[in-house]
């Protein structure tokens, strides 16, 4: 029996053939049809695209059933049809098909919520990931700044200073508060949990708005433990991508960058960039969970204190036993002036999701 080797040339007739060019070609079809009888068929290369990625520059869908429609300039997603937005299909190969089109008009769909998923908390000075170029839908990366100066690098592959290099989170990625009921800021996101849509640097520069649950948690023995505290319980929080964790996966879905918070793994970067500092001094020793009082934040650079002051008063940290870990419901949103103006990112989709009530009392949504 004869094995199907594409590197080899097979003459029809079981003898070589002489290099002349008519009878190469005639040598090339014959070959192309004994190969294609015995199965031997070269290999195609599949450059396709899954669901609810962009598919724009491949203009092909691994879903055969749905096809690869324009949105916006820059972006494509695969679906089965086009409806609710004016959109163009897009060809294999990213070619613009200018006879399919749709007529319209385009509202902003609702987003779905996922309910059952918890939060944490960190500060590690670290470049985060989506500082990197290339990470996700992203125009551009999310801004770093230098760890000396504190402002924004030009450069998006100066390494960070978990590294040895200058890069670091910029201290205007610490929460702030917008009203009573409402926060923003950014956070590292899980990398890997499908109940949840949530797949690491492939979310960077996506917003997320969380509502804070009166869920607790519950320990193998039956112990209850931290949620929300009744003072948090239905207020919001806008969050922007700028990370992910390794640790952070199944319904742990954010982890909040929060001066303070734990340094985590990597508590080496902070005194990098704070080298008149102790480690011991960016989470009183604890790089989980980090420090307890408001008063310890105190210990840290005066850039990071009133991000750490947050923390106590408007997340309500441990005041009682409560906020720890807190439970959230959470959805896709738009994300608002105030973080994109400190990330320096705009995506591709950011359109396609509503914006978020940023009026004060009350949790209700613009959809």
């Amino acid at each position: 029996q004869m094995r199907c080797s594409l590197g080899q040339k097979f003459s029809p007739l079981g003898r070589t053939m002489a290099r002349h060019p008519v009878a190469a070609a005639a040598m090339a079809a014959a070959t192309s049809l004994v190969l294609s009888l015995q199965g031997c068929t070269r290999p195609k290369v599949v450059d396709c695209s899954p669901d609810a990625a962009n598919c724009r520059k491949t203009g092909c869908c691994l879903n055969k059933a749905h096809k690869c429609w324009m949105k916006s300039d820059g972006w494509a997603e695969c679906i089965a049809e086009c409806k609710d937005f004016t959109c163009t299909e897009v060809k294999p190969g990213g070619k613009i098909n200018t006879t399919t089109t749709t007529t319209k008009a385009y509202t902003p769909p609702k987003s779905t919520w996922y309910e059952g998923s918890w939060t944490t908390g960190y500060w590690d000075c670290c470049k985060p990931s989506c500082s990197w170029p290339g990470k996700g839908e992203q125009q551009s990366p999310i801004l770093a700044c230098d760890g000396k100066t504190d402002k924004p690098l030009n450069d998006a592959n100066v390494h960070s200073v978990c590294e040895g290099g200058t890069a670091a989170t910029c201290s205007n990625n610490a929460p702030f508060k917008v009203t009573e009921t409402l926060s923003m800021g950014f956070a590292a996101v899980s990398g890997k949990s499908p109940r949840l849509h949530l797949s690491g640097d492939l979310n960077c520069g996506q917003c997320f708005e969380a509502i804070f649950a009166d869920t607790q948690h519950v320990d193998p023995s039956g112990f209850i433990w931290g949620g929300s505290n009744p003072k948090l319980v239905g207020k919001r929080m806008v969050l922007q991508v700028s990370n992910f964790g390794t640790d952070v996966s199944g319904n742990h879905s954010f982890d909040i960058l929060i001066p303070g918070a734990g340094q985590g793994i990597f508590h080496g970067g902070c005194v990098q960039q704070f080298p008149k500092y102790e480690v011991d001094d960016f989470d009183c020793g604890k790089r989980h969970g980090g420090c307890d009082k408001e008063a310890d934040c105190d210990k840290l650079p005066k850039s990071l204190q009133e991000g750490c002051r947050w923390r106590y008063s408007w997340l309500q940290w441990k005041n009682g036993g409560q906020t720890n870990n807190p439970y959230i419901k959470f959805r896709r949103v738009r994300c608002p002036r105030q973080l994109s103006e400190i990330s320096g990112v705009a995506l591709f989709d950011d359109d396609r999701f509503p914006e978020v009530n940023q009026d004060d009392g009350t949790a209700e949504i613009v959809s």
